[in-house]
This record gives structure tokens, C-alpha cells and sequence, in this order.
């Protein structure tokens, strides 16, 4: 299933998506939209604003015409997670983070020495996906 979702204000946004009328894992989904501007970075994913244990969380950060400065990126949380950052060579960094353990993580994202807008994000990272076959059950 694939959902498109095209917002028309900046800011922070609530998304509840559901299922047979049953909230799915991790909704709602909170996520800040910020207009892309030259000269400004941003960041935009699901990393942003949720995960699940043991899966990679992947967002994107676009630094294109953002002019020159350093780019600083950490997660902070109940545990320590492996950041991987690729430079996509077209403006963009692709950053997936791999939380180990259930609870809020701070995502903490600077250019040029400050936060860029909508930053620190907050995700909620869910344990993992329990699946449920009759009588027996395994994660």
C-alpha cells in the first residue's frame, strides 16, 4: 500500500493512518513540512518521526545552494544507534540510524553551527513487530 500525502502549510504535521478502522503501529506520525528554499537546509522521512527496533530509520537532508558551512547530525536516545550518512552527490545526504532498543530519540540536525528548521525531531521508535499466527505467536 502506498499513501501520498501533499501538504500546503509549513510546519508540524499529524498523519493517522489506519486499518481495517485500526490505528497501525506508530500513528500517528508527526512530521515538520518546511518550504525548500535556496540557502536554507532541510530534512524530510519516516526516520524523522518514527521506526521500529532493529530496523534502519532513513531520512534525507538537503543542503542544495545552502552556501558553505558544516553539516552536524546526532541521534540521541535509551540506546546508542549506528548513524550512516551517504553524500548522494546531487545536494542531498542520505541517513539511516539503527535504534536498538523502544522509547523517543532526539534528532539533532545543525548547519553551519545551527539547527536547521523543525530541528531537533522527535521519533518514536515502536519495539518489534509481533505477528500473531492462531495458537502460536513469534516476533
Amino acid at each position: 500500500m502506498k499513501v501520498k500525502y501533499q501538504p500546503t502549510e509549513v510546519g508540524l504535521h499529524t498523519l493517522e493512518v489506519a486499518y481495517n478502522n485500526q490505528p497501525i503501529q506508530g500513528s500517528p506520525f508527526k512530521f515538520h513540512v518546511d518550504a525548500i528554499n535556496a540557502g536554507y537546509v532541510t530534512a524530510f522521512g519516516p526516520g524523522l518521526s518514527h521506526g521500529i527496533v532493529g530496523q534502519p530509520a532513513t531520512f534525507t537532508i538537503v543542503t542544495k545552494d545552502a552556501g558553505a558551512g558544516g553539516l552536524s547530525l546526532a541521534v540521541e536516545g535509551p540506546s546508542k544507534a549506528e548513524i550512516q550518512c551517504v553524500n548522494n552527490n546531487d545536494g542531498t545526504c542520505s541517513v539511516s540510524y539503527l535504534p536498538t532498543a523502544p522509547g523517543e530519540y532526539k534528532i539533532v540536525i545543525k548547519f553551519d553551527e545551527q539547527l536547521i528548521s523543525g530541528a531537533p525531531f522527535l521519533a518514536k521508535i515502536s519495539g518489534p513487530r509481533m505477528y500473531s499466527f492462531g495458537d502460536n505467536c513469534c516476533y
